[in-house]
């Protein structure tokens, strides 16, 4: 071993010896603490080179970093914890796959069912759970030793028989109820349970234990696993923001969806902040979220009770004391997520509770808000981070109703995505609600629309939400609007930055010039829309397959044309589709089980010679592509390879784009899938007309209008739905006189060859603009 390697393992000695003294503090190690260490083992910090190696280098191997707040340095939990508990998980995966017996086989597929999780029988889905086992472990390994050296209580025993037994028997948080993953614990061998439990002073000793906690759950489940069930860490600077606002010193919270505790535990362990709740009320479903949010709670060193159910199955009278505040970051799981029965279920419960009519259609956040208001007195407030898809949605209407009639809203917060991304890997865009429980006789106030452009500091947005001023800030800006203004049926996120639009009396919806309908859905596009080389691969013939309009991200300028093909097969990009008009003699059909979650089909059909070589492309699919047999679009169709019909649309509406949208002509015979609506002008406006309108539908005064239509996704990536799309207010060129056709028509034909040559296309549309501000 070499020298710097000797004293690496030297220093972990020294940090430990540190940790266990009892006249010593525990990290945050202060940095003449560690200096003296280093300098005990014969590491000569004093010398500058040594002294900056000693900290950037050393510690960094350690995991340790210099946390401001606590003025020393912390243990990060970083790779060592997280890769120790990866390769130890991947110990127990056979055992899970084949040694365990019936009852636990059960309880671990009703563990897959709560958590949203496929089979037991997948690889994957194994992995997790003896990674989840561990990190249980782990925490309670990590409560054990906040309480053994106050306690003198023995060193845990690393042997899986005895740990949790140990554990229980001196510390017995009731919050810690047994579940399966304690079962799963004994499946390990002592040697790669002490490889995990070595590292829990990472989640002992860390700052922000929630912060810490949530990471590390994260890092150990891959996204597509904690987005089933809508799970979204809470960053700890949005906690910090919206229990600042909602609680005062001494509350008590209620946090249903609790997780890691990221929105009510306390801003730091070792600081008494005037914000830091009495007693925190955690809810969750899940026994591994409430032992985490538990673990930091109580590391946090503040007071906490769980309860482990469904919040929605929660009353008041459920609970030993009442509620000063709720803080909530709800699960954002889709209504197409939700069991039939659970919906229908919370969805009659919910109308029972409100008197509302609610949609079918409500995702689940929806009725957390719901349900939350009966925990609330008038003047107790919450604050809730919810997808902010609802300002524009039909099942949204009925819950603005409902925020206006039951509580102040005193703030609505979202942040651009395109700079500030509060959740990784969610598939929207956040909104925070503040809100305040109020009388039904309560004159209201002003609701304040706050668009954050750049990240803010807690204080400075936390004095927008209960004092911001009309205007622009440094970093967005704060639209005011009197709540008794509000109504539900508009769609509020145009009010995070209104645009004043007048429109022209000369002006239609688009719907009374043209049908506009959405574009084909083939409910698996990656295996029926071909590139030239998987064409030429499986010799597919031509009589089956239409050409097909290039996603939207490939269309470069304001047209499609034929000649533009080439370029897109050099690209190896898809251009055919797959489009059968009548059944093929040879494919099986196939029938979809709800249960399984997948279709069936008989391999007989599959024996025999095609008599086309599509035949064989069908019937590889079937077993071999990875989600073809899960598509319920597909197989609810007879047949299930026949995607619908669909006609030819000359103009082109993407139905997302990342800034403004570009309106398309299609001088081509190729049918559009759904990113794109289509647009089928009355037959008398004639080419001409069409020309007129594509220049009319690129103008700055359209795009403007779009812009307040469109709801933004997740990235900043914006969408236009079908209704708002035909509700576009447009010109008919059979109203205006021939020479100002013309001259628009002309003017697209320039905008379109300027896209293609790369030039500067603003001066083509200002002339548009020009005429049409002339003209209307």
């Amino acid at each position: 071993m070499g020298l710097e390697a000797r004293r690496r393992g030297q220093i972990e000695e020294v940090i430990e010896q540190l940790a266990a003294d009892g006249h010593a503090l525990p990290p945050p190690f202060s940095e003449p603490e560690l200096y003296r260490a280093a300098a005990s083992v014969g590491i000569p910090v004093w010398e500058p080179e040594v002294k900056n190696r000693f900290t950037g280098g050393i510690l960094d191997r350690l995991n340790y970093e210099w946390d401001p707040v606590a003025q020393g340095f912390v243990p990060v939990v970083g790779e060592t914890l997280i890769g120790a508990i990866k390769t130890a998980a991947e110990t127990v995966v056979p055992a899970l796959n084949s040694e365990i017996s019936q009852s636990l086989r059960r309880r671990l597929e009703d563990w897959c069912e709560l958590h949203g999780f496929d089979s037991l029988e997948h690889t994957a889905v194994q992995t997790i759970i003896a990674r989840q086992a561990l990190l249980s472990v782990l925490l309670q390994a990590a409560l054990y030793e906040r309480q053994r050296k106050q306690h003198a209580w023995p060193q845990l025993d690393t042997n899986p028989q005895t740990t949790l037994r140990q554990i229980e028997e001196r510390t017995g948080h009731p919050g810690f109820k047994a579940c399966v993953l304690d079962d799963v614990v004994q499946l390990f061998e002592a040697t790669d349970l002490e490889a995990v439990l070595s590292e829990r002073h990472r989640v002992l000793y860390s700052s922000q234990p929630a912060e810490s906690i949530g990471k590390l759950y994260e890092a150990l489940l891959p996204s597509e696993y904690r987005r089933t069930i809508g799970q979204h860490r809470t960053p700890p600077e949005i906690g910090s923001l919206m229990q600042t606002w909602a609680t005062s010193g001494g509350d008590t919270v209620l946090d249903p969806g609790m997780g890691a505790g990221g929105l009510s535990t306390p801003f730091h362990p070792r600081w008494d902040v005037s914000t830091d709740p009495g007693d925190v009320t955690g809810i969750d479903r899940s026994p591994i979220a409430a032992r985490m949010g538990i673990t930091a709670q109580t590391l946090a060193r503040q007071g906490t009770t769980a309860q482990l159910t469904d919040f929605l199955d929660l009353a008041p009278g459920d609970l030993d004391h009442d509620v000063d505040a709720v803080v909530c970051n709800p699960p954002y799981t889709r209504y197409q997520e939700l069991p039939a029965e659970y919906r229908a279920e919370r969805n009659a419960q919910a109308e029972d509770q409100t008197g509302v009519e609610i949609p079918g259609t409500s995702p689940l956040y929806a009725y957390f808000l719901y349900h939350l208001r009966q925990f609330l007195d008038p003047g107790d407030r919450t604050a809730v981070i919810v997808p902010h898809a609802f300002l524009a949605r039909d099942y949204g209407t009925p819950l603005k109703r409902f925020l206006l009639r039951e509580f102040h809203v005193k703030a609505l917060l979202m942040s651009d995505p395109n700079t500030e991304s509060v959740f990784e890997n969610a598939q929207t865009t956040e909104l925070i609600l503040f809100l305040e429980a109020r009388s039904e006789d309560d004159d209201t106030d002003v609701t304040r629309f706050i668009h954050v452009d750049e990240k803010q500091d807690v204080p400075s947005l936390t004095d927008s939400v209960r004092n911001g001023r009309q205007g622009e800030t440094e970093w967005g800006v704060v639209h005011c609007v009197e709540q008794a203004d509000l109504a539900p049926e508009q769609k509020w996120e145009r009010l995070f930055d209104p645009i004043d639009v007048e429109t022209s009396p000369r002006l239609t919806p688009l719907s009374e010039l043209a049908d506009v309908r959405r574009g084909l859905q083939t409910g698996e596009n990656d295996f029926f829309c071909l590139t030239q080389e998987t064409i030429d691969a499986w010799r597919i013939e031509q009589r089956f397959l239409e050409r097909m309009v290039p996603k939207p991200e490939y269309i470069e300028g304001y047209d499609v044309r034929s000649n533009d093909w080439q370029h897109h097969h050099d690209n190896d990009r898809p251009t055919r589709l797959l489009y059968h008009t009548d059944p093929v003699e040879g494919v099986p059909a196939t029938t979809y089980d709800e249960e399984a979650g997948r279709a069936k089909w008989s391999e007989a059909t599959t024996t025999e010679e095609p008599a086309v070589s599509v035949v064989e492309y069908l019937r590889h699919g079937l077993p071999e592509h990875k989600t073809l047999s899960t598509r319920t679009t597909v197989h609810r169709r007879e047949p299930w390879y026949c995607v619908e019909r669909g006609d030819v649309a000359p103009i082109l509406i993407p139905s997302m784009s990342r800034s403004g949208i570009r309106f398309l002509l299609n001088e081509t015979n190729a049918r559009h899938l759904n990113s794109y609506y289509g647009v089928y002008p009355d037959p008398a406006i004639g080419r001409t007309g069409k020309k007129a309108l594509l220049a009319y539908l690129n103008s700055t005064f359209v795009d403007k209008i779009v812009s307040q239509e469109q709801h933004t996704l997740s990235s900043g990536l914006k969408k236009i739905e079908p209704g708002d799309a035909k509700d576009i207010p447009v010109i008919d060129p059979q109203k205006f006189p021939d020479t100002v056709v013309s001259t628009l028509a002309d003017s697209f034909d320039d905008l379109r060859e300027a896209a293609r040559r790369n030039e500067d296309e603003e001066p083509i549309i200002s002339r548009i603009d020009s005429v049409l501000e002339r003209e209307l």
